[in-house]
């Protein structure tokens, strides 16, 4: 399972960001900032502490070759998906040693992960107007499955991710995209750069990595909240732009 380490995404966001500034096409890309950048080495150092480098592998379609069908409803190595709660774990370590927030594993859910049952562990912030954190593990049914980590943010809490979405191989991207989506989730929450409605009619969620809008099923009350940064002087990422069906 072991590979040679991948350049750290928020390295390679960087530069590519870098890229966009220089070449006059979008003067106002927002750069990760030195801190949030420390953060994310603490959190990849805990990972390899943990046993994270042992589980990472390549993207098998880093060629461009399109998945082929046979590889699809495919998974021969589900425990492969231990990284995501290596990771999660780190996440948690960190978050705690920087004394940012206290562990509760209540929860009141607007929006419950699409799997049933499942670990909940909430990180309550201790800055005012941050929003907890929900990291919920779904642990293997069976040896053919995967474990599974729902992200989650907000009291009630409403479910953002559920990493991985899918454990096959034809949409197997490699570990290195799975670290990026838990990290930038897990980050949009305590960098206070998140704002979500969450109601029967509608559905929209704005980090300053993701956009999502639409509708929902399974909605158990509504639920609407524009984060705060967990760190005192910590100036949050700007949100991505907020498209007419978002609103």
């Amino acid at each position: 399972m072991a590979t040679e380490l991948e350049e750290p995404w928020w390295v390679r966001y960087n530069n590519d960001i870098n890229g966009v500034i220089e070449s006059g096409w979008n003067e106002k890309a927002s750069l990760l900032s030195p801190e949030i950048c420390v953060l994310l080495a603490e959190v990849d150092a805990e990972s390899a502490a943990k046993g994270g480098d042992s589980r990472v592998w390549p993207n098998p379609h880093a060629d461009g070759t399109y998945s082929d069908e046979s590889e699809f409803g495919r998974c021969p190595d589900p425990s492969k998906f231990l990284l995501v709660a290596i990771r999660a774990q780190a996440w948690v370590s960190v978050l705690l040693e920087r004394g940012w927030a206290t562990v509760t594993s209540d929860v009141e859910w607007a929006l419950p992960p699409l799997e049933s049952g499942g670990a909940d562990l909430v990180l309550a912030p201790l800055a005012d107007g941050a929003v907890p954190l929900v990291l919920t593990t779904h642990q293997p049914s069976t040896t053919e499955r995967p474990v599974n980590i729902s992200v989650a943010a907000g009291n009630p809490a409403v479910s953002l991710a559920s990493i991985p979405d899918c454990a096959c191989d034809g949409c197997d991207g490699g570990s290195a995209a799975l670290i990026e989506e838990i990290d930038t989730w897990i980050l949009s929450v305590v960098d206070g750069s998140i704002s979500v409605v969450a109601s029967f009619e509608h559905y929209s969620c704005r980090t300053s990595f993701h956009g999502q809008s639409g509708t929902v099923q399974h909605l158990d009350r509504s639920a609407t909240f524009t984060a705060t940064p967990w760190p005192q002087n910590w100036s949050a990422r700007s949100l991505v732009a907020e498209r007419p069906d978002q609103r």
